[in-house]
């Protein structure tokens, strides 16, 4: 009986000793499950913080690419426009100082380093500035051996002067009563201009720019060593990857490669700058995956114990798991802004392409009127004069709806006519698709204003007019409607929605469609049935801004049939 306090004490601290056992077992148990989970969720989040650095590596590049392109092409056009003067053909005095005047205009904004005429037997027989005329016999030049041969404008791979500087030369055929008499040149310094333009582009984190030309050159390498760059050294990789290029024009890709003597994956986004039939250069940015991976943001315990204090005694497995997952869904919140911020960049050179093809067409026209005055006798009729006139209202309008769009995508939210920007933003569109492709608009009555921003209104409707566009290769119809729903419409999607009025903006198009499969992946990051020619952040970064209108959308398609996306967007402002 005495030993009776004893046996009972230990049988419950032998029971207490089990639970505490099974306790700790089961604690490890949730431990270790959570943090499987946790480093599942952090590979998730590195794939995609990788992918966003990809693509918006691919937009930097497609927009440097069109700003140099862009600048290259417009002077080509000027040195062209030149060559025809009666002055410059016969290389009279006139014709001097309308060359010096030139390049007095564009030496300093259009880094323009000299302007030379060139004999058909080769001789330079004027240059100004004279000091740097590439040579009096110019007969070793290449692009001059090119533009005398082939009776064609000519555009230079960069090569350097004896000054030390790289330059272009933009070289166009002057005819004398339709015989060859030589050539004009413009010369470009090549490393300002390329070096300007650098400065507009944003690249993140350790993302290197450089191009190459189409025979493998390197033209442009800020940021590299005197080694240049790794891909230069090695030959067979530097020719397979430009045959990638040539192939594809654009894209996104990787490679490996030695760097202290360890094999080191690098990240490659590329587009090509199409300056002619035979003349094409690549804009290239890449990055090593290591680099981007030790610039991701890491978690840490301190940051996330000092956000939840109030939790300090919760199991230690439950407080890991809502103070990682909570970090995660910040760092994806900073992903979604970056996904929008890509888009944004495509959007943008689609806009510019289509203005840009607008003002193509109007400065084709000016060109024609000096001739039709000449017919007419060398005196503009009130019908000429009229012509100049709508021409150049034409212009003037184009550059208030470029700057107003701009001006637009930096903008907050206001309130806008949402008919409207639909209407804009269909126009632009129009311009832009090819002729086989038809926008037809059918817009509400009596749509109220909505307190939105218009940007993401018109990037919204670019990307699933591009979509549909991009589902009809032979050609269609894309279907653009708008409509107001009350809040007490028997509509049973509206059910499911905020109870206020919606506006329904719907896109149809009678492309080929889609399957299930496709259907119900559309909206995920970086998915694309494009190939390298897609980029899978178009319809991505829909739902984002739908979800921003604290909208829904909805998809309506099927396999040969065509598809159908219908927006509804709150026509009043939800509170949070």
């Amino acid at each position: 009986m005495r030993n009776l306090p004893k046996t009972i004490i230990g049988m419950f601290s032998r029971y207490y000793s089990t639970i505490d056992r099974l306790f700790v077992i089961l604690l490890s148990i949730i431990f270790l499950a959570m943090m499987t989970i946790l480093f599942f969720v952090y590979r998730n989040f590195q794939a995609e913080k990788t992918k966003a650095f990809q693509n918006e590596a691919f937009y930097s590049a497609k927009i440097y690419a069109e700003l140099i392109q862009s600048h290259i092409v417009r002077l080509k056009e000027k040195i062209y426009q030149v060559s025809l003067a009666p002055s410059i053909i016969k290389l009279d005095a006139t014709g001097e100082s309308m060359m010096i005047d030139l390049y007095d205009f564009h030496k300093e904004k259009d880094f323009v380093r000299a302007i030379s005429f060139v004999s058909s037997d080769m001789q330079t027989l004027f240059s100004v500035p004279w000091d740097l005329a590439i040579e009096t016999d110019a007969s070793a030049q290449k692009h001059l051996l090119n533009v005398t041969r082939d009776k064609r404008p000519v555009i230079s791979n960069p090569f350097t002067l004896s000054e030390g500087f790289k330059v272009v030369a933009l070289s166009v055929p002057v005819f004398r009563n339709e015989e060859y008499a030589g050539s004009i040149s413009m010369l470009i310094d090549f490393d300002a201009l390329s070096k300007a333009y650098l400065g507009k582009v944003q690249v993140r984190g350790t993302g290197k720019t450089w191009m190459i030309d189409s025979d493998g050159n390197e033209m442009l390498l800020p940021g590299y060593s005197e080694k240049i760059s790794s891909i230069s050294l090695l030959t067979e990789l530097r020719i397979s990857l430009l045959k990638q290029m040539k192939e594809e024009k654009e894209g996104i890709t990787t490679y490996q490669i030695m760097e202290n003597k360890k094999e080191v994956v690098r990240y490659l986004s590329y587009t090509d700058i199409n300056l002619s039939r035979s003349q094409r250069w690549f804009v290239c940015i890449d990055a090593s995956a290591q680099e981007i991976n030790d610039a991701l943001p890491r978690f840490e315990f301190l940051e996330t114990y000092c956000l939840y204090p109030s939790i300090t005694f919760v199991l230690m497995a439950g407080f890991l798991v809502i103070g990682y997952i909570l970090v995660a869904k910040h760092y994806a919140c900073m992903l979604q802004k970056q996904l929008i911020q890509a888009q944004k960049m495509e959007t943008s050179a689609i806009f510019v392409n289509g203005i840009a093809h607008d003002f193509n067409n109007i400065v084709q026209l000016m060109k024609g009127i000096p001739v039709i005055i000449q017919e007419g006798g060398g005196r503009a009729s009130e019908k000429d004069l009229k012509l100049i006139n709508d021409l150049t209202d034409r212009a003037s309008k184009l550059t208030v709806q470029l700057t107003g769009f701009y001006r637009r995508t930096a903008a907050h939210e206001s309130e806008i006519d949402f008919n409207k920007c639909i209407e804009d933003t269909a126009t632009i569109l129009q311009r832009f698709f090819e002729k086989k492709i038809s926008v037809k608009l059918g817009l509400g009555q009596n749509l109220p204003s909505i307190h939105a921003s218009a940007s993401q209104i018109e990037q919204l409707l670019m990307n699933l007019c591009i979509n549909a566009r991009d589902a009809m290769p032979e050609g269609g119809t894309i279907q653009i409607k708008t409509e107001l729903i009350r809040k007490n419409n028997a509509d049973i999607t509206l059910k499911k929605l905020h109870q206020v009025d919606h506006i329904i903006l719907s896109i149809s198009d009678n492309g080929a469609g889609m399957s299930k499969e496709v259907k119900n992946q559309i909206f995920e990051p970086f998915f694309t049935t494009k190939g390298a020619k897609g980029t899978g952040i178009g319809l991505s970064t829909v739902i984002i801004i739908v979800d921003n209108l604290h909208g829904r959308i909805f998809v309506d398609s099927e396999e040969g049939k065509g598809t159908k996306f219908t927006v509804y967007i709150p026509a009043e402002k939800i509170q949070q």
